[in-house]
């Protein structure tokens, strides 16, 4: 019963939360009182769902996501206000009370905690559709995968938490990556076969089968599915009628141009809502107050750029103190960012597709859709006679230059390429320890659970 009452009180939390993002969402929240109200019908459920995104949104330990993974690589450099936390992140010398992981953990957690009670609610709501149904559920699974994602990505083994009986659940130890990988992909297929093909709403910031198709094919990716990649990947490519590659012009900094990371953009395949009026990590992926990007050394992200590349000049912003990220064009001077950020995009997918296609032996293909990436930044194909490994090489370096600065990719992709050492010795060697490609497990989470332990490195 007092989980119960916790699970009704923390579901009114989320209704006066969903208010804030009504007009976006075009979701108009109801006042609940009870569990049955909550699920008594579609639009009550829809509310909790939107509710779902707006805490997604609103956490700030989520959208500092890609500083964590730009700082912990080899992107980013610390700017003049750096907080030490961020500072520890750069060194790679980050500890258990680091207050920046220990908001990563909590936060994701607590939409996991959201969507387990959504998936609960609706699965034995009398009111509801089987249509309504299927698509909260849909969504509330990809939420929980694509946090599930992350985390596994960032602490290794997570307590995997598919129920809101806390009870159970405070004590469960940690679980191995593939079981949790194992979990997603079961979420996912699901969600896939419950979510249809258009949003929900406007703006492309809720899920539908196309989104979850994304989510599908990186973590094929990730587990070594090449096939399976491939095929994902392959479906959102070939939906030419909702997604394309968007423009990108110049070669200079007064003539640089794209859409890629405006909101309506048909490149973008999902994107967080802006609740709070400004770009990830809030400011400081626009004006370099915090971080900046790393010009050191022949490696540099800043030589990383081939000449004529146009995303050089769209993606950085070169000033009298240094490098500043220009992904995310962010006004300081007339207004907050109004734009969502892009959470999955159409290049990742060529990406993906490539490297899977490259595995299986198809290289032809794999080149095809690099060359797509190469041309239009403006660059010319790659040589002829490409070989498996040049060509994965070729991927690896298309990503760290297209896809830089987001959602904490590079350090991802390093640590699963098996890369990660050898980068991080060349670029950070007075820093960087092989203990550092996970984060420690936040001290109180393991004093709260004494079934965790604590990654290599960290005791």
């Amino acid at each position: 019963m007092k989980n119960l009452i916790y699970r009704i009180a923390f579901l009114l939390m989320l209704t006066v939360v969903s208010t804030s993002c009504k007009k976006i969402l075009e979701v108009k929240p109801e006042f609940i009182r009870t569990t049955e109200q909550v699920y008594a019908n579609d639009k009550s459920a829809d509310s909790v769902v939107v509710g779902m995104y707006a805490q997604w949104a609103s956490n700030s330990g989520l959208f500092d996501i890609p500083i964590a993974g730009g700082l912990s690589s080899d992107e980013l450099k610390p700017g003049a206000s750096l907080d030490d936390d961020f500072l520890n992140m750069y060194h790679n010398r980050l500890d258990p009370v680091n207050s920046s992981t220990k908001t990563y953990w909590a936060d994701y957690y607590s939409v996991i905690y959201t969507a387990n009670s959504i998936i609960e609610g609706v699965t034995t709501s009398k009111g509801m559709t089987t249509s309504g149904k299927q698509k909260a559920i849909g969504e509330a699974l990809f939420m929980r995968s694509f946090c599930y994602f992350y985390l596994v990505n960032f602490f290794g083994d997570v307590p995997l938490v598919t129920s809101t009986a806390y009870k159970e659940t405070k004590s469960f130890p940690r679980t191995p990556v593939a079981k949790v990988y194992t979990q997603i992909l079961e979420d996912l297929l699901k969600a896939e076969s419950y979510l249809g093909d258009q949003y929900p709403t406007a703006g492309r910031v809720r899920a539908n089968k196309w989104v979850v198709k994304a989510l599908l094919s990186r973590v094929y990716l990730y587990t070594g599915d090449w096939k399976n990649a491939s095929l994902k990947a392959s479906e959102l490519i070939e939906n030419r009628n909702q997604y394309s590659l968007g423009v990108m012009e110049g070669t200079s900094a007064d003539d640089a141009e794209m859409d890629i990371f405006h909101s309506d953009n048909k490149e973008s395949i999902f994107q967080m809502w802006n609740e709070i009026g400004y770009g990830l990590g809030g400011q400081t992926l626009g004006d370099g107050a915090y971080v900046a990007v790393a010009d050191e050394g022949n490696n540099s992200l800043i030589n990383a750029f081939e000449d004529g590349d146009k995303r050089r000049w769209n993606y950085i912003n070169e000033e009298t103190d240094g490098y500043r990220i220009y992904k995310y064009r962010l006004d300081l001077e007339n207004s907050a960012y109004q734009e969502n950020t892009v959470v999955f995009r159409l290049a990742e997918q060529y990406l993906i597709r490539a490297e899977a296609l490259a595995k299986l032996g198809q290289p032809d293909a794999a080149v095809e859709d690099v060359n797509t990436i190469r041309n239009r930044a403006g660059l010319q194909n790659l040589d002829d006679g490409q070989t498996e490994s040049s060509i994965l090489d070729a991927v690896e370096q298309e990503r760290r230059v297209e896809l830089c600065f987001e959602w904490s990719d590079r350090w991802f992709n390093l640590r699963r390429l098996g890369h990660l050492d050898q980068v991080m010795s060349e670029n950070k060697p007075t820093y960087w320890k092989s203990t550092a490609a996970l984060y420690p497990v936040p001290r109180v989470e393991m004093r709260n659970n004494p079934k965790l332990t604590q990654n290599p490195g960290y005791n």
